[in-house]
């Protein structure tokens, strides 16, 4: 279930499993949908808290078409009762990229044409 390694986001240690593997993940915590990049680095499409990961990271969460699309293979996992700031020896570091998934905002209005830019303004 476990790929071999740990991942340390922000000070947070993470546990890797394969992308859909937190049906097995039963308990509250933080996951991050996520990408390992050929450098050994991730891009993190979605970072969530949930009262069971097992019921909220998987295919009915908002952000896993996007994720799946732009090339998931992982799933990150921080349980709950894991203590904060606890990293274990051997947990790497790796590069953290973002292309998180924003949901669409019905309410706003985007402008047809750019307005000049500050630099346009100055010329």
């Amino acid at each position: 279930m476990t790929t071999d390694d740990s991942v340390v986001i922000g000070g947070v240690q993470f546990m890797s499993l394969y992308h859909h593997d937190g049906r097995f993940v039963r308990g509250g915590g933080l996951f991050a949908f996520a990408r390992r990049d050929p450098d050994g680095g991730r891009t993190i499409f979605c970072l969530d808290l949930a009262e069971d990961i097992s019921r909220q990271a998987d295919c009915g969460h908002a952000a896993w078409a996007h994720a799946v699309s732009n090339g998931m293979n992982e799933l990150l996992v921080h349980r709950a009762q894991q203590v904060p700031g606890e990293i274990e020896p051997g947990a790497a570091y790796p590069p953290i990229r973002y292309a998180l998934f924003q949901e669409a905002d019905e309410t706003s209005v985007e402008p047809a044409e750019p307005g000049p830019g500050a630099a346009d303004q100055a010329a």
